[in-house]
This record gives C-alpha cells, sequence and structure tokens, in this order.
C-alpha cells in the first residue's frame, strides 16, 4: 500500500455548486480542472489503479473566506482526474473532505493524499 501527495492550485470560482450564470464557463473549468489533475497524477511516482483508494484533501486557501463544507463540489473535477490518471472509475474511492481549513498558503491550494489499497 503506498501513499501519493497530489498538490493543486485552488480551484476556479466558476467550480463552485452556488455559482450562477452561463454553463459553459462552468463546463470548460471543470475540463481544465479534471486534465490538470490528471497531469499531475500522472507524474512520478504515479498512483496505482486502486478504485477502492481513500483520499484525504486538505484546504489551504489563501484567505479564510467562506466555508470548507462548501468546498466539496469544487473538488470534483480534480478527484475525477485522478481516477483517470489511476485508469480506474473514482466512484468507490472513500474521499474524507475536512471541516475545517488546514491553513493558509499565498496562492492557495488543494493537497490530496492518496492511498491506495484502501487502507488509511
Amino acid at each position: 500500500m503506498g501513499i501519493r501527495v497530489i498538490e493543486l492550485p485552488w480551484p476556479s470560482k466558476a467550480l463552485h455548486p452556488h455559482a450562477k450564470g452561463h454553463w459553459r464557463p462552468k463546463a470548460e473549468a471543470t475540463k481544465q480542472a479534471r486534465a490538470l489533475a490528471r497531469a499531475v497524477a500522472l507524474e512520478k511516482p504515479r498512483v496505482k489503479c486502486t478504485p477502492d483508494a481513500v483520499i484525504f484533501v486538505e484546504y489551504w486557501p489563501k484567505a479564510f473566506r467562506g466555508d470548507a463544507h462548501n468546498m466539496h463540489g469544487r473538488m470534483k473535477a480534480y478527484i475525477d482526474g485522478i481516477a483517470d490518471a489511476m485508469g480506474c472509475d473514482g466512484k468507490k474511492f472513500r474521499v474524507d473532505f475536512p471541516p475545517v481549513w488546514a491553513g493558509r498558503d499565498p496562492v492557495g491550494k488543494v493537497v490530496f493524499r492518496v492511498v491506495e489499497g484502501g487502507g488509511a
């Protein structure tokens, strides 16, 4: 069982579940976020295909505005991209969405710790 750390930039505001406006900006932001997560997850060491993986998420915002409870909807494209890189369907992933911020980061980031094999 291995652990892979994947660090991605703070997700676009367009990915917020309550984002208003035309569907196209959200669709484009989703496509870009998924592709970025896939590309980063494909870097060495590569994450193995484990459909029962456990993913621990850490939110590192630039500022402490909003709340962590609304973040899980913004993470879907990233999680789907990680699943794409693993070559498996992410629907069986167990994702631990934290209720609080991990800390601050000058530009904002999200850290995923992927535990292969479903162990925690």
